[in-house]
């Protein structure tokens, strides 16, 4: 089996819409091959290129009859794996995804532990900005996303009410880790969830 064929098979398995890096086919031939036969498929809208080195299996909109890029998210993780980076939602987009918040974040930012910077995804922009690899220690998991929301809202605004939402948001595993991250939880939101618990009856006043 040739180098593009065996390529096609492979693109071919993945769901519409489903990005993918470069890197991912190196099995099948050399870089310079890869590339050359991503290179082709591109050009012939058999695939759509993402970002450098990602690449997408389209998914058409029928009604505008254009191609539908994936989620930022995807696309900035798969960045960040092709970086040997990890990632994570910063305070905005965690508490949109935990429900503390209906309002959609205007623009795609990202922590990691990698260096700033930017990438072009047709025609939006993803952004990443460094931070500590201490305050990534729960990256990418749902424990992760709520110390981003936590740190976001700030002291003012984490009520008891905003922790009953992540118990609620979060699995009873995920809960407990994120109530023992002293290491990477601010001072006072380790308070905040002693009062919620005092509220709750869970520890003796």
């Amino acid at each position: 089996m040739t180098t593009a064929n065996a390529i096609r098979n492979a693109i071919e398995v993945l769901p519409a819409g489903k990005a993918f890096p470069a890197k991912d086919l190196l099995q099948f031939g050399t870089r310079a091959a890869v590339d050359q036969v991503l290179y082709r498929m591109a050009k012939d809208n058999e695939i759509l290129r993402v970002a450098r080195g990602i690449y997408a299996r389209p998914k058409w909109n029928k009604y505008a009859n254009a191609p539908v890029m994936p989620e930022p998210y995807e696309v900035a993780e798969l960045v960040a794996k092709t970086r040997g980076a990890k990632i994570g939602p910063t305070g905005a987009e965690a508490v949109h995804r935990l429900g503390l918040s209906t309002q959609m974040p205007t623009q795609s930012v990202y922590a990691t532990t990698g260096r700033t910077g930017e990438v072009k995804v047709g025609k939006n922009t993803i952004r990443f900005r460094h931070v500590s690899p201490r305050k990534m220690q729960y990256a990418g998991t749902p424990v992760g996303t709520a110390i981003a929301a936590l740190r976001y809202l700030g002291k003012e605004h984490v009520t008891p009410q905003v922790i009953a939402k992540l118990e609620q948001a979060l699995t009873k595993e995920d809960f407990q880790a994120l109530r023992q991250a002293a290491t990477t939880l601010p001072g006072w939101a380790m308070d905040k969830f002693y009062e919620y618990e005092v509220c709750r009856g869970r520890r003796i006043r």
